[in-house]
């Protein structure tokens, strides 16, 4: 046996030997310094939609196939804005994925929300009839997350919220790039919201909400911009046209430079996808015998991944090592950005989601546990690896995939 073959954890030789860091977004080429750059002598601070802020919003309208787009200063503030516009309040009750990062649910917590938890199917995400079990008299809403770009089962999840009269909140803030059934996400639900802090589409830090409705539009202006831009864009006749210099009493715009990147970014749309595509297809063809791991992708007669991470199903049965060993001999091997996430994972028992008095005093309770099989089978199997979508990537994306499959033969039972 030689060096190569013998695992790093073991004496052998790394697979992979590339200086860290192994994943920086966006690519920061010349042609986005000067983006920046030209932004800082154009306006550090756009108090309307007549500058970058305004051809960001505009840009990433059409990106999603949406009538509408609102920029804030991040994905969780637009999911709050989602929260506040849709009318919801103390008493009224969400129902939530219970496998998410936080910033999902936490905004609608934080108003005093009830949050109900909804377990997770086969690719981490909720299905109507996971939704379905957490259904009771006070939920007026659902907000699901497209996990890891995985789209949900959109057609069922419309037709249980149609049928329950619930408003349809999207989190996409994995799934840019992502459709259901030929229809890109966003545009299922009532409102939607993209992060763009460190997503395929990146602005370094912020958000977007996207929507049909007229109305929702002018009270996400009100939520987060308030004064000049929505006395200029809500219409005066409108019944909340009084609080446009005011808002709502929060302000939560993009920066220009963030908005400047947006722009950049979403003109090279289809070059990111494009590469990003081309490697999710490498790994697909390139674990597709491992029987150790296994690309965790809805298959394309369902939908388009939205081409965030690549997450792998670990297959214990077939293994002589834990899911988190595995990750341990991967790093070892040199691929340090092969990851069993921690932040992301079941957030059910939060003490936040206890809360149903905002203004309480801080004082932790831990909310009642409840059973998720498809969340505890999911979390405990996942490991991500990035999708790299730039020039020079090779080297790392054919890396990583030596160590995956190194580590997998030397484990497969």
């Amino acid at each position: 046996m030689t060096t190569t073959s013998v695992l790093a954890a073991h004496g052998g030789t790394k697979a992979l030997d590339i200086p860290r860091p192994h994943y920086q977004w966006p690519a920061v080429t010349a042609e986005l310094e000067q983006a920046v750059r030209a932004q800082l002598h154009r306006s550090l601070s756009d108090r309307d939609a007549s500058g970058v802020i305004g051809e960001f919003e505009a840009a990433f309208a059409r990106f999603v196939g949406a009538p509408h787009a609102v920029s804030f200063a991040s994905g969780t503030s637009a999911i709050h804005a989602m929260s506040r516009i849709a009318g919801l309040r103390p008493g009224d009750a969400v129902i939530a994925p219970a496998y998410t990062f936080f910033a999902t649910a936490t905004p609608f917590a934080h108003d005093g929300i009830e949050v109900r938890f909804a377990d997770a199917d086969r690719y981490g995400n909720v299905t109507a009839a996971t939704l379905a079990e957490k259904l009771t008299p006070a939920v007026r809403a659902v907000i699901l997350t497209h996990m890891w770009g995985n789209p949900c089962p959109m057609d069922e999840i419309v037709q249980f919220c149609g049928t329950h009269n619930l408003l349809l909140l999207e989190d996409c803030s994995h799934a840019h790039f992502a459709s259901w059934r030929g229809r890109r996400v966003g545009t299922f639900g009532d409102m939607a919201v993209f992060s763009t802090n460190q997503k395929a589409i990146t602005t370094g830090e912020g958000g977007v909400l996207v929507t049909a409705d007229d109305r929702y539009r002018e009270l996400a202006l009100l939520f987060g911009h308030y004064n000049k831009r929505c006395q200029k864009e809500i219409h005066p006749g409108a019944e909340y046209y009084p609080y446009a210099f005011t808002g709502m009493g929060l302000k939560h715009r993009i920066t220009t430079l963030g908005a400047a990147i947006g722009v950049h970014q979403l003109d090279h749309a289809p070059d990111i996808e494009t590469r990003r595509r081309t490697i999710l297809t490498r790994y697909a063809s390139g674990l597709a015998d491992n029987p150790v791991i296994t690309p965790a992708i809805v298959p394309e007669t369902d939908g388009q991944h939205g081409l965030y991470v690549l997450g792998l199903r670990f297959n214990p049965a077939n293994a002589s090592v834990s899911r988190d060993e595995f990750v341990a001999l991967c790093q070892a091997e040199g691929a340090t950005e092969v990851d069993a996430p921690g932040s992301t994972r079941d957030i059910s028992t939060e003490p936040l989601f206890a809360r149903r008095d905002p203004f309480a005093p801080w004082v932790p309770r831990t909310p009642p546990a409840t059973e998720l099989p498809g969340v505890a089978a999911f979390a405990d199997t996942f490991i991500k690896i990035p999708l790299w979508g730039y020039a020079g990537d090779a080297p790392l994306v054919d890396g990583y995939l030596d160590v995956l499959t190194k580590v997998s033969t030397a484990v497969a039972r």
